[in-house]
């Protein structure tokens, strides 16, 4: 994988693990401040449905890690949290047979430096891959609707993923 370089380390600040309950009203805090304004004149956010849908993906999480992961980056010293994205299985495209990982959300704080937050992201899609080849899931599926994508999807070419508009997919198996 291109993306090596970014490979967890002992110099990150920060820490991966998978989210609870608990993370719950600071990934709702994260996407609020950084993300909602993506999807504002197209969609009605709606915070307690959004907190509902992540507690029900949360739940899955925990009774079957390989039917949804959903992840956070905290800081080690502040437990700010930096990041968090979250995964599902079972999504299938009505031409083909394939199963897909589908990437639900990637967000990172928007006011931690570039060089962080594309560190996180490159983060992210190595433990996207990792537990979809867990899962023996054939392809993940990437997508964005912000209007500034071009270094997301740029990301997602680096780490192998064909691009096609504002949605990346890579073959695993």
């Amino acid at each position: 994988m291109i993306l090596n370089r970014f490979l967890p380390s002992s110099k990150d600040t920060w820490l991966w693990r998978l989210a609870t309950l608990d993370d719950r009203q600071d990934i709702l805090t994260l996407v609020v401040a950084h993300f909602q304004q993506e999807i504002d004149g197209v969609f009605t956010p709606d915070p307690p449905l959004f907190l509902r849908n992540l507690g029900q993906g949360l739940i899955m999480q925990e009774h079957n890690p390989l039917a949804e992961q959903i992840i956070v980056a905290r800081d080690t010293a502040t437990n700010q949290l930096l990041a968090w994205a979250w995964i599902v299985r079972g999504v299938h495209v009505v031409y083909a047979p394939e199963e897909l990982a589908d990437a639900r959300f990637a967000h990172v704080d928007l006011n931690i430096s570039q060089r962080t937050r594309i560190t996180l992201l490159a983060q992210t899609l190595q433990q996207w891959e990792l537990w979809a080849r867990c899962g023996m899931i054939p392809v993940i599926s990437s997508s964005t609707v912000r209007a500034d994508q071009q270094a997301f999807l740029k990301l997602h070419e680096q780490a192998g993923y064909t691009v096609r508009g504002s949605i990346a997919y890579k073959k695993l198996l």
